[in-house]
């Protein structure tokens, strides 16, 4: 939890909940998806660090008062609700575009006080996302953290005068702005970095021309057009590897193999390497290794590598081509061959299969290689190496400049939000008078609050279909009876999510929670329904 010493002493506190309006948006439901009238929603998903990414809206029906309660208001800020423990929290600031839209019960939307402004309430909530203050009072059910309604608006909000409100905004924007212009040049550079590779094999290999027809000769690039499978030794053919490399040796004995995922974009990752047996090892013997062999991904991936000395008589599995270059053709001039534009889309166009795409070794075998003189393989090979050498340095020192730029990121929100910067700004900013003026915020606030609070609310009319909530300590397993009662009261079908939630458990008993949906479901008094990749519905049968 934050040390409250930490806020100048020049500001005042009150909780977040007293600070603004925090509400979680609308579930989704099958009576929601379907059918007309379908608004546009945000979702975690479209909520980044200080970002809403727009691309990819869903939609879903807000109607009568639901419409009302969830359209987002210019300066409304989204938080994530539900996501991995680092991310929790995550928030962004809703800016009025576009015009009409709403946002999912995955998001919290908080919406400020009249005495805060709600650039420096998104200052405050990025500062307690980094230095994990939302972290910390998450509660985890799944696989995500849930930072929960209640817990986010009992944490505490820092007031300061609006003068120093206005300051803080105003030096955060102008060291965002640096940062992210930073950062967004470091992109541009990374992202030429690493095509530039590409498009230099094809410039030195190809010039400005096609690939050729196999056994054509080229006089303008002085090659000749070669089938992959001719340039291999007769005893040595196109070939992949083990089908089924049985358990891990681990004792010593067992020989190395390489599967798909240990091909990296030029080299082999050599840290995790399988081990198989001897005797596999033996049955696939047409497939072991060489120094100099050339590796091709033909599952997924169409990575490239070559075989180093320290892999000699190691394998490869099904997922991966071995091409061993004939006297002729040096290995590394091949390997950049394979790794060219030219030769990737080659090989791209002939892929199979949507899940799992893959090239059938005929497909690697009829590939038009350019043979030149040895000599000239060696040249501009070498050449071709110093410049991806020189374009990887640029790629590893612009991504590690970002990571530094990321940190400071972090640290700058933090020192806005109330470190440094907060309280150089609080000293700068007329101090003797600020403290009354933040006090006189806060009244206001919790004036505002206690008025909410003490307005007679209109009375609900409980119907069956309705779940009266209650204070109750949390269980430590789940009952199947009081399991298909709460979802014999739900309004609708239910998350996992929200139905462990009302069902008061411990984080503990998320595994016997599970046991009892799929004892229920096997049994036929539960469905579960999976209307999409990425929601699940239960509901009770009969």
């Amino acid at each position: 939890m934050i040390d409250l010493r930490t806020f100048p002493s020049a500001w005042e506190l009150c909780s977040i909940g007293e600070a603004g309006d925090a509400i979680v948006g609308q579930q989704r439901s099958p009576e929601t998806t379907y059918g007309n009238d379908l608004l546009p929603y945000l979702r975690v998903a479209n909520v980044h660090d200080d970002a809403l990414d727009l691309n990819d809206l869903a939609a879903m029906r807000f109607a009568g008062s639901a419409k009302e309660r969830y359209r987002l208001q210019e300066g409304d800020v989204l938080l994530c609700e539900g996501q991995s423990r680092e991310l929790v929290g995550r928030a962004a600031l809703y800016r009025g575009e576009p015009e009409e839209i709403y946002f999912q019960n995955t998001l919290i939307r908080f919406r400020s006080h009249s005495e805060i402004l709600p650039e420096f309430a998104l200052i405050v909530f990025r500062a307690y996302q980094y230095s994990g203050v939302f972290s910390e009072v998450s509660k985890a059910t799944t696989n995500i953290a849930h930072l929960g309604l209640s817990r986010f608006k009992s944490l505490p909000f820092p007031v300061p005068s609006r003068a120093i409100q206005e300051a803080i905004v105003d030096t955060a924007r102008s060291v965002q702005s640096s940062i992210d212009a930073s950062l967004s040049a470091l992109a541009s550079l990374i992202h030429t970095a690493q095509r530039m590779p590409t498009d230099m094999r094809d410039l030195v290999l190809l010039g400005d021309r096609p690939i050729g027809d196999p056994g054509a000769i080229d006089s303008d690039l002085s090659c000749r057009w070669l089938l992959a499978a001719d340039i291999v030794p007769p005893d040595s053919p196109i070939v992949y590897g083990i089908h089924q490399p049985g358990p891990e040796v681990d004792d010593g004995s067992g020989v190395p193999y390489i599967r798909g995922q240990d091909l990296r974009d030029g080299y082999i990752a050599t840290d995790n390497l399988k081990h198989t047996s001897t005797d596999i090892a033996e049955q696939y013997s047409r497939a072991q290794l060489a120094t100099g062999d050339v590796l091709l991904g033909i599952i997924r991936s169409l990575r490239v590598a070559i075989v180093p000395e320290e892999l000699d008589g190691a394998h490869i599995t099904q997922g991966t081509a071995r091409i061993r270059p004939g006297k002729d053709v040096d290995s590394a001039y091949l390997a950049h061959w394979l790794r060219s534009g030219a030769a990737q889309s080659w090989f791209r166009s002939r892929l199979r299969g949507i899940n799992m795409p893959r090239l059938n070794l005929r497909d690697v075998q009829l590939l038009p290689v350019p043979i030149r003189a040895l000599e000239e393989q060696v040249k501009l090979a070498q050449v071709l190496d110093v410049a991806s050498e020189g374009l990887e340095q640029i790629v590893e020192d612009a991504t590690a400049s970002t990571r530094r730029l990321r940190m400071l990121e972090r640290d700058a929100a933090i020192s806005c939000a109330y470190g440094a910067v907060a309280h150089a700004i609080t000293k700068q900013v007329a101090p003797d008078g600020q403290r009354g003026l933040a006090q006189l915020a806060v009244s206001r606030i919790k004036a505002t609050s206690t008025m909410a609070n003490t307005t007679p609310k209109p009375r609900k009319r409980a119907t069956s279909k309705t779940t009266a909530r209650k204070k109750a300590t949390l269980q430590s397993s789940a009952d199947s009876a009081r399991l298909l009662a709460v979802l014999s009261q739900a309004v609708g079908p239910m998350t996992p999510e929200d139905l462990f939630r009302d069902l008061e458990l411990e984080d503990a008993a998320i595994d016997g929670f599970f046991v009892i949906l799929r004892k229920l479901s096997q049994a036929g008094e539960i469905a579960i329904n999976r209307p999409n990749d990425s929601d699940v519905h239960i509901e009770r049968i009969g």
